[in-house]
């Protein structure tokens, strides 16, 4: 099963879903950076299981809340210690975008949250994706 994290990096850099912060949209500079595997990937496995528990018949303000309480659950596990500086920059892009989010955002807006990203920015967030599948092997 894919997990959040898969699907935050696919709305960044292709066009699909998860995330989010605290709503305030700075970066997650603060996030742990000591989470144990166990945990981290742990996490997105619980995040991958509500985000298909809505179906695929979701309204968009349900997506939108199950992102942004996804991103949430993300920006609090953090990321372990062994991960590059620019898969921590990925990290902390997509907690920043999704966190960015309007509350009434439509399937658009998911779809187009990678539009403004650097190219410098969309390669870091391919190497965040790149350490989640290596990491928890998905």
């Amino acid at each position: 099963m894919k997990h959040a994290l898969i699907a935050a990096s696919l709305v960044l850099v292709a066009g699909t879903a998860v995330g989010c912060g605290n709503g305030s949209g700075s970066d997650s500079g603060g996030a742990p950076a000591d989470a144990s595997q166990t945990e981290f990937c742990g996490n997105f496995d619980a995040i991958a299981k509500d985000i298909a528990g809505l179906g695929a018949n979701a309204k968009p303000a349900d997506i939108v809340k199950a992102l942004k309480s996804a991103g949430t659950k993300i920006e609090d596990t953090g990321t372990p210690k062994d991960i590059s500086a620019d898969a921590r920059k990925g990290f902390e892009l997509e907690v920043q975008k999704i966190g960015e989010l309007p509350d009434d955002a439509s399937t658009a807006d998911v779809s187009n949250l990678a539009q403004d990203l650097s190219k410098d920015e969309q390669a870091q967030v391919q190497a965040f994706d790149d350490y989640v599948k290596k990491t928890c092997q998905q």
